[in-house]
């Protein structure tokens, strides 16, 4: 569940909350229906990922055409069903909803949005989806099922669209489960999934590790720990599964079609077990404590005869023939380039603590509490002349036509180019209003220069560094499902790190940097062909049809408003609800529409640019912006 496609479907919405001066606009009412009929009281809508409109209400669940408002299907069996349990599955016409019944338990229900068809229904059993993977390699999906404590999984196929097994997993050691209405955000398995050579599925959770038959989901081995799994790595070389365990001194070895352990009696560690990664090269990284060094699968012997030391090791990351070793301590922190050899080629200093470290072209981007710089790649040294301080995570964005990265944090701006590794500082003293170093910024670029918002503000700062507009929006505290960007603070490496900011612009600036470059444009064409599981078909040798095809060619055919940002907000003088279209560019409200009841339920298609309202709870209707 990470794609840019779950995001734009789970509410449809970017929340930016606004009190811009509102001018008359008459907007085009696409369609205006009355549900009071077929529903009596609608409790809430969303959008599935074929366009089509669910409303939920006492008489039942039901579907809307949204370019028409017609009723496409209608169940009048589930009434009252749990907003909060809503779940769209990434690219595909299918959703996930729990049921209250007026008899019995709570149910889970899969349904294909385009016809209505319940796929698969968990009945009396009183289990609950909580999270799932897609597997389009495999041609499935596996369903992470919950009831109280007790964790199921289930394999549900893209080629039948039937549920093909259900393994019961029980209550793992020390994992204490609580059945909520909310959807998880975070999967009950914490490695994997993994596939072996003789079709096993391998995963770990707590101290259990699995391995079941794909095909039938009958468990063929189960292994347990003394303590939590720390790292679980399979090598396809030697068919083999690596396991390093919290505070153990052994690296444990698992034969992954038996569950036996192969452990070789060289493999002991020196320290406690940090991580165990592939290198790229056909070897795997040990990172322990006490160093880390390379093991070569074949033979499972450690390549060097002495593990490459640093203090504070917390991470390794392989780059070319070299690996990057990084120390993380609040005060002494360091970098180092290690060789394939194990030797040191240069190790430099870190002033504060280092919580992101990547390869550019130029040398080894390092983003501290304290500071940033890149180290060069041949002394270590610094690229930049000058570090750039950052108090709290930067907001990150590429300009394609000038192709450099934009960094802005406290009110300073810079930019460096990924070819020449150079640094500009073209920003300073930036004053963006009810902004301080501990907001959250986004940054994206636009036409006119640099898009930067939180939940609460919008302003653009431009090429040259200077504000063209920036403005506070009051917050329309009753309006739920506003999203901002959260405030993050981490405990990494048993420090205490207090760290303000949107995470997100870390992994930005990690796509950024492996040469993913995101433009305006690239967020905004509205095709998300990467996000769109190709290639699973339903039917067999008679015919076999897309399932895809509705929701791939709604995205294709489509443009969002990429010059605009929609916003809720009051309204300066009445006080009353709004949606506003604002221009990114110039930061005036394009065209807004007033919200009747309060507490308005309504969700933002940014693909089609239109707004869907519910209203007096039974009256839907469709705009476009």
């Amino acid at each position: 569940m990470k794609s840019n496609q779950k995001k734009m479907y789970q509410f449809c919405i970017v929340t930016v909350l606004s009190f811009c001066s509102l001018s008359s606009f008459s907007q085009e009412k696409v369609w205006e229906v009355d549900l009071k009929d077929a529903l009596y009281e609608v409790g809430w809508i969303k959008q599935a990922n074929d366009g089509l409109i669910i409303a939920a209400g006492a008489k039942g669940l039901l579907a809307m055409n949204n370019n028409t408002g017609d009723i496409v299907w209608h169940n009048q069996e589930l009434k009252g069903i749990n907003k909060n349990s809503f779940l769209n599955v990434d690219g595909l016409p299918l959703f996930y909803v729990d049921y209250v019944p007026m008899v019995g338990k709570t149910r889970g229900i899969l349904i294909n949005s385009s016809n209505g068809d319940i796929v698969f229904d968990t009945k009396d059993e009183g289990y609950k989806v909580k999270y799932y993977t897609l597997l389009p390699q495999q041609e499935c999906i596996l369903f992470e099922l919950l009831k109280g404590s007790e964790r199921s999984l289930m394999k549900f196929s893209l080629k039948t669209w039937e549920t093909e097994w259900q393994a019961s997993l029980g209550t793992p050691k020390g994992l204490v489960g609580k059945v909520t209405d909310q959807v998880s955000a975070a999967s009950f398995i914490e490695h994997g999934p993994m596939f072996s050579k003789g079709n096993h599925l391998v995963f770990g959770m707590k101290s259990q590790i699995y391995g079941l038959d794909f095909k039938t989901g009958k468990t063929a081995w189960e292994s347990k720990t003394e303590k939590k799994i720390k790292a679980l790595v399979y090598s396809d070389l030697n068919n083999s599964l690596y396991i390093g365990i919290k505070k153990s001194k052994k690296l444990t070895v698992l034969d992954p079609e038996s569950g036996n352990d192969i452990t070789p009696g060289k493999l002991k560690l020196k320290g406690t077990l940090i991580d165990i990664r592939p290198d790229g090269a056909g070897r795997l990284v040990l990172v322990e404590t006490e160093g880390f060094n390379l093991i070569e699968p074949k033979s499972n012997d450690l390549v060097w005869k002495k593990s490459y030391k640093i203090p504070f090791l917390d991470e390794v990351i392989p780059h070319g023939k070299n690996y990057i070793a990084v120390g993380k301590d609040e005060k002494d922190g360091s970098i180092s380039l290690v060789d394939g050899s194990g030797k040191k080629v240069w190790e430099s200093k870190v002033k504060g603590f280092a919580y992101y470290c990547t390869p550019t072209a130029k040398g080894v981007l390092y983003v501290s509490t304290e500071r940033a710089n890149i180290l060069n790649f041949d002394s270590g040294k610094d690229v930049w002349e000058k570090d750039v301080k950052f108090k709290a995570v930067p907001a990150v964005t590429y300009d394609g036509e000038e192709d450099k990265v934009v960094l802005f944090e406290n009110k300073k701006g810079y930019k460096f180019s990924m070819k020449t590794g150079k640094v500009e500082f073209f920003a300073e003293d930036i004053e963006l209003q009810n902004v301080n170093k501990k907001t959250p910024l986004v940054a994206e670029t636009v036409a006119d220069g640099y898009f930067i918002h939180t939940a609460q503000h919008t302003s653009l700062l431009g090429r040259n560094g200077k504000v063209v507009y920036s403005k506070y929006f009051e917050p329309i505290t009753t309006i739920g499902g506003l999203m901002g960007a959260a405030q993050v603070g981490m405990k990494m490496a048993g420090v205490d790190v207090d760290i303000q900011g949107a995470m997100e612009n870390m992994d930005q600036l990690s796509s950024i940097t492996s040469g993913a470059y995101r433009s305006s444009s690239d967020q905004t064409d509205g095709t998300s062909d990467e996000s769109v599981v190709a290639g699973m078909y339903v039917g067999g040798a008679g015919g076999m049809s897309p399932v895809f095809e509705v929701t791939k060619k709604r995205h294709s055919n489509s443009k969002n408003a990429k010059d605009h940002l929609f916003v809720t907000g009051k309204e300066t003088e009445a006080g009353s609800a709004n949606i506003f279209m604002l221009n990114k560019n110039t930061g005036k409200v394009d065209k807004s529409i007033k919200l009747v009841d309060k507490t308005p339920n309504y969700f933002i298609d940014e693909i089609d640019s239109r707004v869907f309202l519910n209203e007096k709870n039974h009256l839907i209707s469709c705009y476009k912006m």
